[in-house]
């Protein structure tokens, strides 16, 4: 599981965070934290945001190009903010490190961005893991499989609450839908999984034959 928390500690940024930027950050924190994710996780070019082939960018850089292009009264980045979104993220969706004296941030998965090499860790995954989607999408999965769609990959939840949380995101696809994937038969027939940073469960497609029904929600 990724920690940040060292990395945080070091800027003092969160020394400097004003009680505008609290109730700023308390009031948009999911407009604020979605606009950085479809940055960093498919459009840095929307902001003219340099990114390395890791999906890593300067903070700096980032806090500069984002206010430049999105700001506006009650809806900016600064060093304290952008940290104090990190820091209380439940998804944990940021990696932070230092190259030398630079911050840089990225998301840890999730990314569409085609030239991107992500240094994902090829690891053995428990026996079944789970996927969250919706109603409707659900007589083409169990005939065409999952596939990563606008992403690099496929990510996979380790718990059926965590599933549940994806499926409860595609609303428009009617009630939640959570499918079992039998990952053991798939390591066994030479299929290659990948963890992330913040322990989600990635590969590159799952045939059909390997996916159940686990539950139809509501």
């Amino acid at each position: 599981m990724i920690d940040n928390s060292k990395v945080i500690a070091q800027t003092n940024a969160l020394e400097h965070l004003t009680e505008e930027e609290r109730l700023m950050i308390k009031r948009s924190e999911t407009k604020l934290g979605g606009r950085i994710c479809k940055v960093l996780r498919h459009a840095p070019e929307m902001i003219q945001l340099s990114m390395d082939l890791q999906g890593w960018v300067s903070a700096m850089e980032l806090i500069e190009k984002f206010n430049s292009h999105f700001q506006r009264p009650g809806f900016f980045l600064t060093l304290p903010v952008l940290m104090e979104l990190v820091r209380i993220d439940g998804k944990q969706r940021y990696g932070l490190k230092w190259e030398g004296d630079r911050l840089m941030i990225r998301c840890n998965q999730g990314h569409s961005i085609p030239w991107l090499e992500m240094d994902y860790k090829e690891g053995t995954p428990p026996e079944i893991l789970y996927h969250g989607t919706g109603l409707k999408a659900l007589d083409a999965i169990l005939k065409e499989g999952l596939r990563p769609m606008e992403r690099q990959k496929v990510h996979l939840s380790w718990d059926i609450d965590t599933a549940r949380q994806v499926a409860g995101r595609w609303k428009n696809q009617g009630v939640p839908v959570i499918l079992q994937i039998d990952t053991a038969a798939m390591v066994h027939d030479g299929h290659v999984f990948y963890l992330s940073e913040n322990d989600v469960w990635l590969t590159d497609f799952v045939p059909a034959e390997y996916l159940s029904v686990f539950r139809v929600e509501g």
